[in-house]
């Protein structure tokens, strides 16, 4: 990847005619962050935005309603709600037979969620704990979804991906994709740069063998926290890629369930969507892989997974 950095720098500054480039051999063992220095700039920035603009996300502010349905169209269910009592919040979403169920904060803040089902009447619930395992329903409301694009769904910030423009991660995917910013053809593009993310979450973010034995019940991943520490577990790895590509405007998937080649153990990946179809990737399988020094492909047989959930 060393190489085709070297070539599209180059290429960049020649056509933005960005003055101060650095030559080859200066070139040839930057990290992201001397990428960033190279290249940071309105120039640079512009030509980023002109080739890989991202979604606009539903804006940070309040809703009317605990339970909003004012971005359903773009596949986003937000909830504002704050508890008076210590209690565990549930908040479940149903459609049709299907239910998905997630740990809900309750504090006050705004909480985001995908309408993953697609087109129809959903139903959500918040939930409140009373005792044990039993729960009663604190807020409900019945909507109907149309989405604007099935997809859409799958490029929002929500609750366990949670991310916006302004974080790390997020303003280095255009550093970390500069190789691939040569190419015309849009669909080459995305997975040119859907592979230049992927490689960087091998190379880059170490698996944490300690943490997975320390989990709380509602651990969320944190993208910054993943990608400043570069260490985390199969959840971060997904999180951190599905972000980083919805950044893009490449539809991006977290995925919860069982793989093949380690069948006892729940799992996460993504599948993301590329020239019309959706392929999987597992940057988890990925790092223990090539740590083994074993070959590895970005793409997996989707028949060697067990898809639980997805988000």
């Amino acid at each position: 990847m060393k190489h085709k950095l070297i070539l599209i720098l180059l290429i960049v500054c020649m056509a933005l005619v960005y003055t101060g480039c650095a030559d080859s051999s200066e070139i040839e063992n930057m990290e992201v962050d001397d990428i960033k220095v190279e290249l940071k700039g309105a120039q640079y920035d512009a030509y980023f935005e002109s080739l890989l603009s991202g979604p606009v996300l539903a804006p940070d502010e309040i809703p009317d309603e605990t339970i909003c349905t004012d971005y359903t169209g773009q596949g986003l269910l937000r909830i504002y709600y704050k508890s008076d009592t210590d209690a565990k919040l549930k908040l479940q979403v149903i459609m049709g037979d299907n239910t998905i169920v997630y740990n809900l904060e309750g504090g006050g803040d705004i909480e985001d969620f995908p309408l993953q089902y697609g087109d129809g009447e959903y139903t959500a619930r918040i939930m409140e704990n009373i005792q044990d395992d039993e729960y009663i329903i604190a807020e409900s409301k019945t909507f109907t979804v149309t989405l604007a694009d099935e997809n859409d769904v799958f490029l929002n910030s929500v609750q366990n991906i949670n991310w916006d423009y302004d974080m790390i991660p997020i303003e280095d995917v255009r550093y970390i994709v500069c190789g691939s910013l040569s190419d015309g053809q849009q669909d080459d593009l995305y997975l040119s740069c859907a592979e230049d993310l992927y490689q960087y979450i091998v190379d880059n973010i170490e698996y944490d063998q300690d943490k997975i034995y320390d989990l709380v019940y509602d651990y969320l991943p944190d993208i910054q926290r993943t990608y400043l520490e570069n260490t985390g577990i199969c959840y971060d790895y997904a999180s951190l890629l599905a972000a980083m590509l919805r950044s893009i405007n490449v539809p991006a998937k977290l995925v919860k369930g069982y793989a093949n080649y380690s069948p006892g153990v729940y799992h996460a990946w993504n599948e993301v969507y590329i020239n019309g179809e959706w392929i999987v990737i597992d940057t988890t399988r990925d790092v223990s892989l090539q740590g083994a020094g074993a070959d590895y492909d970005m793409e997996k047989d989707s028949a060697a997974y067990t898809k639980v959930y997805e988000y």
